[in-house]
């Protein structure tokens, strides 16, 4: 719990009047250039500490805690010292948003328990007099904010999944908490900028995935101007090692302190709030379905495929993990509404009318970017509107197009019969669709979108092998990484995420990339920073190959041999039925 700055003390002897304590805040690799021989004893003064018997952080290891008394391993026995981090903010299932109020700490005395934001929690009571003060908290589900004011003012506490018993451990001061609001987002990929200027030269600092717990030790701050954040959520802090006075980040630009509840301009350090990934046995699809609206009621959980309602009627759903293709009784035939990552609080949030539910589906995740087209004749013939984004009017973007037929190349795509992402829905995969009005029984389609790609971590394994697709090398160099296909090892270089057409490692965020851009058997693939090229892109096919944009004749494979690169993961041509260069995606 101590998230304070971690610092160590070299003390002097007993009696002794040469030197003075050394106190330290950071990792010391070799504490022998720190002349530490006149100090032989260490306290900790705050934080937890690694103490190692080598250099380099090798050897035995102590852990060494904070105490009103010196130590009593002798500063001659440690060379080398780190502070334990924290494990960071973290969120397991964040469309899983759930949290409970206690009037007692300890988890005393009356509760409520809620899946929606509240703009007051007085107004939740009968009378102000049953409502005085919130003394423990248990978050289920998601990341929450709590606020000292209603309607999301005032100061603010970002609450993770997890207990807390008292309002110290939420960081409260005596002020009660009055409103509370979940957050949604992209919790893979997270992305910041802070301006310290209004100027378009000024200094900025572009964050990607990272903690920074000092600010000024790269080089920025105290004053931040303005700051946009890209993607995800990030908690910023008036005071270095995540302390003091905390301000929420959205997706969106804070044109001044005023803008993210400040007092003043000091930001000394920020993080992300990042999502962690499951264990592989869990289900890689999970819908909770509720028997009233607004998740109240009776709730089942679903992970496959379900066509009977006799015994139990859904009003209301969270979508967990996947995406589910919900059926429902139409006039003249069934029809279908597709329900992505997210919370509906009824059917008609589903784009479903009032009508009898036949089936829930889950639907397969695709590795691939959306393209689709389509063509004013029959057969994929005629003029050709091409798409890789959603549109929201297809007569918008060309007045006189009527689709007669539709090729979906890559993706999942869901067509629309009505403009702006309203009306009949129908869920599209890729194939070729010659005659659309005999497909969907619409004369036009109005608006169509790519499917959303869920927020999945995954790890990717060779059928031949068994192994796995593994980062190896200095993961603080690119250039001093390859990739190769390893044994299980539990380790984040092992798992990756998949957008816009990349793979990206967990480990440092770099790029699984073809060396050099070379579209030949033979080329080695490795990491590199993100820059979107094909090089860089890949397409898990059907049949368990992953291709590059490059060319659609390489694939990926395992070198082989008897050299020390046996391992090492290199583009050939899809030979059939060779399983080297067949692999399965595991679900995190």
């Amino acid at each position: 719990q101590d998230c304070g700055i971690p610092e160590v003390e070299f003390c002097l002897a007993a009696g002794s009047t040469e030197g003075l304590p050394i106190c330290i805040q950071d990792a010391v690799a070799n504490l022998e250039e720190l002349d530490v021989e006149k100090n032989p004893y260490i306290r900790v003064k705050s934080g937890v500490w690694l103490a190692y018997s080598d250099f380099n952080y090798k050897g035995e290891m102590t852990v060494l805690e904070g105490c009103d008394s010196p130590s009593e391993i002798p500063a001659a026995d440690v060379k080398s010292l780190r502070p334990l981090k924290m494990g960071g903010l973290k969120v397991q299932m964040p469309m899983n948003v759930k949290i409970i109020i206690y009037e007692k700490t300890h988890f005393g005395g009356w509760s409520k328990e809620f899946s929606e934001n509240i703009t007051s929690v007085p107004a939740l009571f009968a009378s102000k007099e049953e409502f005085q003060d919130i003394g423990s908290i248990r978050v289920i589900g998601g990341v929450w904010v709590a606020y000292d004011k209603e309607r999301y003012k005032g100061h603010q506490y970002l609450l993770e999944e997890g207990d807390y018993e008292d309002r110290h451990s939420w960081g409260g001061t005596d002020s009660v908490l009055l409103s509370f609001r979940f957050l949604q987002a992209d919790f893979i990929e997270s992305s910041v900028a802070l301006f310290q200027s209004d100027d378009e030269d000024g200094k900025a600092l572009d964050i990607i995935n990272e903690e920074i717990p000092d600010l000024e030790k790269v080089g920025f701050g105290p004053e931040t101007r303005s700051i946009l954040v890209r993607s995800g959520v990030w908690v910023a802090y008036q005071q270095k090692y995540f302390c003091g006075e905390q301000y929420v980040l959205e997706k969106g630009k804070y044109k001044c302190f005023f803008d993210w509840g400040g007092s003043s301009k000091i930001i000394m350090s920020i993080r992300p709030v990042k999502l962690e990934p499951l264990g592989t046995n869990e289900p890689p699809h999970l819908l909770k379905a509720f028997s009233n609206t607004h998740f109240q009621g009776a709730c089942i959980d679903f992970t496959a495929e379900v066509s009977d309602f006799t015994s139990f009627i859904p009003c209301s759903f969270k979508v967990l993990r996947g995406c589910w293709l919900l059926c429902y009784e139409g006039e003249i035939t069934d029809n279908h509404c597709v329900l992505e990552e997210g919370l509906y609080v009824d059917l008609s949030s589903c784009g479903c009318p009032a009508a009898t539910i036949k089936s829930l589906k889950p639907i397969q995740y695709v590795f691939a970017e959306p393209s689709i087209s389509l063509f004013t004749l029959e057969c994929c013939k005629g003029r050709e509107l091409h798409f890789s984004e959603p549109v929201n009017s297809v007569l918008n973007e060309d007045l006189h197009f009527y689709t007669q037929s539709v090729w979906v190349r890559s993706g999942l795509w869901i067509a629309y019969e009505g403009c702006n992402f309203l009306g009949k829905q129908i869920l599209l995969e890729p194939s070729e669709i010659s005659n659309w009005n005999e497909h969907s029984g619409w004369k036009v389609i109005g608006s169509l979108r790519p499917m959303k790609q869920p927020a999945v971590y995954v790890r990717v394994k060779n059928r031949a092998q068994g192994k796995y697709l593994t980062v190896s090398g200095s993961l603080a160099d690119v250039r001093a990484t390859s990739v190769s296909a390893s044994p299980y090892n539990s380790k984040d270089t092992q798992v990756w995420h998949y957008c816009r057409g990349l793979f990206k490692s967990r480990a440092n965020n770099a790029c699984l990339d073809v060396i050099g851009g070379r579209d030949v058997p033979g080329a080695k693939v490795a990491l590199w920073a993100e820059h979107g090229r094909d090089r860089q892109k890949w397409r898990l096919n059907e049949d368990g190959t992953i291709s590059s944009y490059l060319s659609e004749q390489l694939v990926l494979d395992i070198k082989g041999g008897n050299y020390y690169d046996k391992n090492h993961i290199v583009m050939n041509q899809p030979i059939e039925d060779k399983p080297s260069q067949k692999w399965d995606i595991e679900m995190l």
